[in-house]
C-alpha cells in the first residue's frame, strides 16, 4: 500500500484490497494567488487526496494543506454525528467536500462570466473581451477534464464486487448523484459562456453597423456636392462663369447641401 501510494497520479482510481479500499481522489481549488477564484487569468490548481478505509478506520494522504479537508475539519467542529459514521460514510463524506469545492469553483466561474457580459453589453468590443472568453472557457475545459473521469471510480463504490464486510458500511448512495449535478453545473458554464460570446459579436455587429452608418451619412452629405462640383467643373463655356461671385454662391449652395441633409439625419434620428 505504501508504494502504491507513493507513485499515484494525477488521475481518480478505486482499488480494492484484502480488508480496506484506496480512493485516489482529483481535487481542486483556486490558484494560491486567486482565493476567490474570479480571476479568468488565474488556472485552478488540482491535486491528488488519497483516501484509504478500512473495518474502523479512514486515512488521507495528501501534499500539503487541501481546501476541501480544511473545510471537512472546520464543518465538524461543535456538536455533530461524526463520531456515528462508519468507514464507508466518512470515505463518502470526505468524497463530497471534494465535490464541494468544486461547486465552489463553478460558481466564482460563474461570477466571473456575469463580470463578461456587462463588459460585453457596455465596452466596445475588443479582443480583450474575447480573450477573456478564451481563458474562461479553456478553465471550464481543465475543470471538467478533472471532474469527469470521477464518475467511473463514484460508481464503482457502489458495486457489489467492491463491497467490504459490513463493519465497513456502505457508502452514501446519493454520492453518485452529486457527482453528475456538479458535471451539469460544469456543462451549465460552457451554455452561459456560449450566450457572453453571443453578447460579444451582437455588440461587434452593433459596432460595426455603427461605423457604417456614419460612413454612409458622411457618403450621403457630400455626394451632392460632389455631383455639383463635377457639373461646374465640366470644360464647357457658360456665361455663369463669367461672373466670380458665383463661386462664392456654389459654396453656399454646397454648404447648404450639407447642412440640411445633415438636419434631415438628426431628425430621423440616424445620428
Amino acid at each position: 500500500m505504501t508504494a502504491r501510494l507513493a507513485t499515484s497520479g494525477q488521475r481518480p482510481d478505486l482499488t480494492k484490497f484484502e480488508g480496506h479500499l484506496h480512493l485516489a481522489l482529483l481535487a481542486m481549488e483556486p490558484d494560491a494567488k486567486d482565493q476567490a477564484g474570479t480571476d479568468p487569468r488565474a488556472d485552478a490548481r488540482t491535486h491528488t487526496i488519497d483516501v484509504v478505509g478500512g473495518k474502523n478506520w479512514v486515512l488521507t494522504v495528501h501534499d500539503g494543506r487541501t481546501a476541501a479537508l480544511d473545510h471537512f475539519e472546520a464543518g465538524t467542529e461543535g456538536e455533530t454525528h461524526l463520531g456515528a459514521l462508519d468507514a464507508a460514510g466518512l470515505v463518502a463524506a470526505i468524497a463530497d467536500e471534494v465535490l464541494t469545492g468544486y461547486l465552489e469553483i463553478v460558481e466564482a466561474t460563474e461570477r466571473a462570466i456575469d463580470r463578461l457580459d456587462e463588459r460585453a453589453l457596455r465596452e466596445r468590443a475588443g479582443d480583450e473581451v474575447l480573450e477573456e472568453i478564451v481563458r474562461v472557457r479553456r478553465r471550464i475545459s481543465g475543470i471538467r477534464r478533472a471532474l469527469a473521469p470521477q464518475r467511473a471510480v463514484f460508481a464503482a463504490l457502489t458495486r457489489p464486487e467492491m463491497a467490504l464486510d459490513a463493519e465497513f458500511g456502505a457508502p452514501w448512495p446519493g454520492l453518485t448523484d452529486r457527482l453528475d449535478r456538479t458535471i451539469d453545473a460544469v456543462e451549465n458554464l460552457r451554455s452561459l459562456l456560449l450566450g457572453t460570446f453571443d453578447l460579444h459579436m451582437a455588440r461587434a455587429a452593433k459596432d460595426a453597423n455603427d461605423v457604417m452608418k456614419v460612413l454612409t451619412l458622411v457618403s450621403a452629405v457630400f455626394l451632392p456636392s460632389v455631383v455639383l462640383a463635377g457639373i461646374m467643373g465640366m470644360n464647357f463655356q457658360v456665361s455663369f462663369f463669367d461672373t466670380p461671385e458665383n463661386f462664392l454662391n456654389v459654396i453656399a449652395v454646397i454648404i447648404g447641401l450639407a447642412v440640411a441633409l445633415l438636419a434631415l439625419a438628426v431628425k430621423r434620428g440616424w445620428v
